[in-house]
């Protein structure tokens, strides 16, 4: 954000610089569009408006907010994800080049990138995960069991915010009962992205509100270890050595935040893209239910095919990305769930097909970033699949007017199912 030497907003200085990057995009031929990520629209939209970008050519630029420029194809995309020298992780919202807070390890570079990350790892490590796989199964079950006689459900709000909280929660030896707690900071927070005013505020509030509940948790940690100290997570990240130093609080407080950020409402919007596609395909819901041992093969396909995340790097030096002129600065959108149906890697990439043999796809990102949460997501989504459709093996959506997504993370807003009790 530009300010003047009172230390006020710069309009003036942004909005020249926003029309100074339009003219290089329309110098270099690059398609111009208006690319808002963050306005509600018919389930499924999303999806279908990247496909029209990609067909238009590798890239394009919004004029959306400040401006950006976006990547759409796989190899663009990946080559961005491993070049962090050239595309940086300091600012990963598109509209928002200059933001307010930094979340570790998710908005810092390599190598001290590293350090942080090998703490995150200690949860979601397959070793661990597989070790609590019991637990998180009990969860799932004792979760669609608490509304499985109705006959009914609100399945975002009853199953897909409830399930990945409380395996978050059992991971970090956090309270079960501050569940619906997290569940609404986390809501708040990814309804802010991008936005501006309110809704931006807003977000920050439950940022703050994170970081104080996180800070009753260092103090517990430091003043009372847990006997079981050196399992667990936060005890283990309280003392945590970074380069060479000890952990500072409010870079422990940033970590926590990123945990829950990355552990709630991806797996929830994953999810609200799964059951409405099954909901309304027989075929593939019977198939599920016949053969469960499709079901691994079966979240690849679902993660190719609905990629959720539309994150952002920031240019750290001048380059001419494959005919695009961008400047250190600007903004990319990285599009994976554009990358992630590309023509050129899959065939036939709009439909869905359960038995596809999916060996790439950008739902965890890529280069050192990826997604370190990776494994805990699959085993989530897999166990999902298993125990609701041993279960509710026939279901159907109840509020097919008005189903609507948004960005920047898309996902459902609201999902209403029905079986026969």
């Amino acid at each position: 954000m530009h300010t003047t030497t009172s230390g006020q907003y710069d309009e003036a200085a942004e909005a020249a610089e926003a029309a100074e990057r339009l003219e290089r995009a329309k110098a270099a031929g690059c398609p111009v569009v208006h690319f808002d990520y963050t306005n509600p629209k018919p389930a499924l939209s999303y999806f279908e408006e990247f496909d029209k970008l990609r067909h238009q050519g590798p890239t394009a630029y919004s004029t959306y907010g400040p401006g950006f420029w976006m990547l759409l194809t796989s190899d663009l995309v990946g080559e961005a994800y491993q070049t962090p020298e050239i595309f940086s992780s300091s600012a990963t919202i598109p509209t928002v080049p200059h933001p307010d807070w930094t979340w570790i390890p998710t908005m810092i570079d390599p190598p001290l990138h590293s350090e942080y990350r090998r703490f995150v790892s200690i949860a979601f490590s397959p070793r661990f995960v597989k070790a609590i796989e019991d637990s998180i199964r009990q969860d799932c079950i004792d979760t669609i069991e608490s509304f499985l006689a109705d006959g009914q459900c609100d399945f975002l709000e009853q199953f897909a915010k409830v399930f990945p909280t409380k395996v978050f929660l059992r991971i970090l030896g956090l309270p079960l009962e501050h569940t619906d707690m997290f569940m609404g900071w986390v809501e708040t927070i990814f309804e802010g992205l991008g936005h501006f005013g309110e809704e931006a505020e807003d977000q920050l509030q439950a940022q703050r509100d994170i970081h104080t509940y996180f800070a009753g948790v260092l103090k517990d940690r430091r003043e009372n270890p847990p006997a079981n100290a050196e399992d667990d997570f936060f005890t283990i990240l309280a003392n945590a050595q970074i380069e060479g130093r000890p952990i500072r609080d409010d870079e422990f407080l940033n970590m926590s935040e990123v945990m829950l950020l990355a552990g709630l409402d991806t797996v929830k919007s994953q999810l609200s893209y799964i059951f409405y596609w099954l909901a309304t395909h027989d075929s593939d819901r019977e198939w599920i239910t016949r053969e469960p041992e499709i079901i691994p093969n079966a979240v690849e396909e679902f993660l190719r095919a609905h990629n959720i995340v539309m994150t952002a790097r920031q240019v750290a030096e001048d380059v001419d990305f494959h005919g695009c002129p961008m400047k250190k600065g600007d903004m990319v959108m990285v599009a994976n769930p554009s990358a992630s149906r590309d023509e050129a890697v899959y065939d036939d990439p709009t439909e869905i097909r359960l038995d596809r043999q999916v060996n790439r796809h950008f739902s965890f990102a890529g280069g050192p970033h990826r997604c370190a949460g990776a494994h805990l997501a699959r085993t989530e989504l897999a166990i999902t699949l298993e125990e609701w459709h041993k279960r509710i093996p026939n279901y159907r959506v109840t509020n097919t007017e008005g189903l609507v997504e948004s960005g920047p993370q898309v996902g459902i807003e609201k999902l209403q199912l029905a079986w026969e009790a």
